[in-house]
């Protein structure tokens, strides 16, 4: 009997709606030192199939750290602990490192990434972004971002800085650019035709 050999099942994704919005507040005593808003989703792989998670903000309690130079936004959804480390660099801040704390039936496990270099915007201001990003964490874990709205340092009157958007929603800006270029390479396509058929009516004239 001939051997058949034997190959992996590419995982699939098991379907889930988007997460709901939760906004987190962090408190340096009584005054407010970084405010996030933002829809999570993890994505881990069990055997051959991508779990999504979504973290519910009802039952999720929110805690963390603010300094000069860092901070840390931790989030607990009834025992699952995602993590966001900001850092400061050439007058920006920036998302330097997740951690994620997972339970499951075969214990407790951790996922790290601290060599990201994501949610750029200079002190001062907020970072902003419409569009779902992915936050690649370990081969077996990302977590997906909505609608996500961070400001780790420089929070007055618990309120956000002006935004700092992301590149990924630039499409709202991008597409009356492009149909505006459009319209004008229509219009230079008329122009030349109809000066081309001037040309070719004058010269019928001449040759009469």
């Amino acid at each position: 009997t001939p051997n058949t050999p034997s190959t992996t099942p590419t995982p699939t994704t098991k379907p889930v709606d988007k997460p709901t919005i939760g906004n987190y507040t962090i408190l340096n005593g009584t005054e407010a030192c970084l405010l996030a808003s933002m829809g999570l989703q993890l994505n881990a792989t069990l055997l051959t199939v991508w779990t999504p998670l979504n973290i519910d903000p009802k039952n999720t309690t929110s805690s963390g750290s603010c300094g000069n130079d860092s901070a840390l936004l931790r989030l607990n959804d009834n025992g699952t602990i995602v993590e966001f480390y900001f850092s400061v660099r050439n007058k920006n801040f920036y998302l330097q490192e997740v951690n994620v704390t997972l339970v499951n039936a075969s214990g407790m496990s951790v996922r790290t990434n601290s060599n990201l270099s994501l949610w750029d915007a200079s002190l001062g201001s907020s970072y902003l972004c419409h569009k779902e990003q992915t936050i690649t964490v370990s081969d077996d874990l990302n977590i997906n971002t909505f609608d996500v709205r961070v400001q780790p340092f420089g929070v007055k009157n618990a309120t956000y800085a002006t935004a700092s958007e992301c590149s990924l929603d630039d499409d709202n800006i991008l597409i009356p650019i492009i149909v505006g270029a459009a319209l004008a390479g229509l219009i230079v396509i008329i122009v030349i035709a109809y000066l081309i058929g001037r040309r070719k009516t004058y010269a019928g004239y001449q040759t009469l």
